[in-house]
């Protein structure tokens, strides 16, 4: 039994010995490992260094002629570009000079049109020495003369839109050009915008009701020629009837024109004459004035020069009928009495030979008549739905603007145009 027990510890002591050996190997082994490891940790960061530093300098590579025929790409584009500019701003500039010559064209003719009708004026005995050219008075008139002398100027000389934009723009004056600032390129370019942007601010379309009011109400004035009523009638037709055809607008300014005359044979004249337009009516209505007027004179000539043609009046006959007419008066009845001359107010009698009778002065007065009061008149003019607005608005002491007048009936749309000359209930 003990020799086994030595047996076994003398085989540990083997195992022993051997374990010993064994973990002297493994120590060597893990050493070789480490060594291992560290070698190859250090080929591995050469070759990711080596590849790294060959990857970056091929990219530069390629970057660089990546960039260089980018550069080469967009020079040649820009040179392109600019060759465009060029030819666009050497267009432009041809077109700019060719709009001045033919606006320098039109303002030579326009000058000796001027010329022309300065000349008129000026001649002696001329029927429009009165006349006088318009002066542009506010924007509406700026726009209106501006529109009409470009479209004028485009029909004569075939312009296109862009065209007739350009020279739109370069006859505008004053405020009107503060419009552009607020248009776009294209919208500036664009004619039928500019023309409704400068319409929609200036245009009269809008006010087509005030001039219907105007027009209905136009007659002629005591010192108006024909030819100033008949000027004055085709430019309201045109501003109530813009979008009328031209016919119905010509038998439209024939009938107002007959309306509006103060002469009741001339109107008959003319309504047996049926002028189909305004000139004609014109041109009729001064030759019969004309007539009427060389009739009147031949009428009012006085036996007096069949006399002194056939040499049977003496001298002191002539200055006899010369007194007579420079000292007569226009004389009228006052209730059966004889009376002179009206001075303002007053009626004075004319003064008659000694006699019986006494002096008579007559005097005009303004009576007011009781059954007529203030509260009266009032609640007649509220109960008139036409009315109503209007003395409602006199109550509150403003006129209102035309986007308050606008929803109402065109009646009220004259009353409100005739603002300053209309009395009402709330004024006394």
């Amino acid at each position: 039994m003990q020799q086994e027990l030595q047996e076994t510890s003398g085989n540990l002591r083997g195992m022993e010995q051997r374990l010993v050996e064994n973990s002297d190997n493994l120590r060597g082994m893990e050493q070789k490992l480490v060594e291992n490891s560290t070698k190859m940790e250090q080929k591995l960061i050469e070759n990711m260094d080596q590849k790294l530093l060959e990857n970056y300098t091929t990219l530069e590579k390629k970057i660089t002629e990546n960039s260089s025929c980018l550069q080469k790409q967009i020079g040649e584009y820009v040179d392109g570009k600019f060759e465009e500019m060029e030819k666009i701003k050497e267009e432009f500039q041809n077109k700019f000079l060719e709009v001045e010559r033919k606006i320098a064209t039109l303002s030579l003719e326009s000058g000796e049109q001027q010329q022309v009708v300065n000349t008129a004026l000026k001649s002696p005995g001329s029927d429009i020495d009165r006349l006088s050219k318009p002066e542009l008075s506010s924007h509406v008139e700026i726009f209106e003369n501006s529109h009409e002398t470009t479209t004028a100027a485009a029909r004569a000389n075939g312009w296109s839109l862009a065209e007739k934009a350009t020279a739109l723009t370069l006859a505008l004056r004053g405020d009107a050009t503060d419009i552009l600032q607020t248009l776009s390129l294209e919208e500036q370019d664009d004619y039928h915008q500019l023309v409704k942007h400068l319409e929609m601010r200036y245009g009269q379309s809008h006010l087509e009701h005030v001039y219907h009011s105007q027009l209905k109400n136009r007659y002629q004035k005591s010192n108006e020629s024909l030819q100033e009523f008949e000027a004055d009638i085709a430019r309201l037709v045109r501003l109530a009837y813009s979008s009328t055809p031209e016919n119905v607008m010509e038998r439209l300014a024939v009938q107002a024109f007959l309306d509006g005359l103060r002469d009741t044979e001339t109107r008959q004249a003319l309504t047996l004459a049926r002028p189909s337009k305004l000139v004609d009516a014109l041109a009729r209505a001064l030759e019969f004035e004309a007539a009427k007027e060389s009739c009147r004179r031949q009428a009012t000539i006085p036996k007096m020069e069949e006399d002194l043609e056939e040499g049977t009046c003496n001298e002191a006959e002539i200055r006899r009928v010369a007194k007579e007419i420079l000292d007569k008066r226009p004389i009228r009845r006052w209730n059966g009495v004889k009376v002179r001359h009206i001075r303002g107010r007053r009626i004075e009698k004319k003064k008659a030979p000694p006699s019986s009778e006494k002096d008579v002065v007559i005097r005009r007065l303004t009576v007011v008549n009781d059954d007529w009061q203030r509260d009266e008149l009032l609640r007649d003019q509220e109960n008139d739905l036409n009315l109503k607005p209007i003395v409602n608005w006199k109550k509150e002491g403003r006129k209102p603007t035309w986007e308050e007048v606008s929803r109402y009936s065109p009646t009220v749309k004259s009353y409100w145009a005739q603002w300053n000359s209309s009395s009402y209930a709330t004024d006394f």
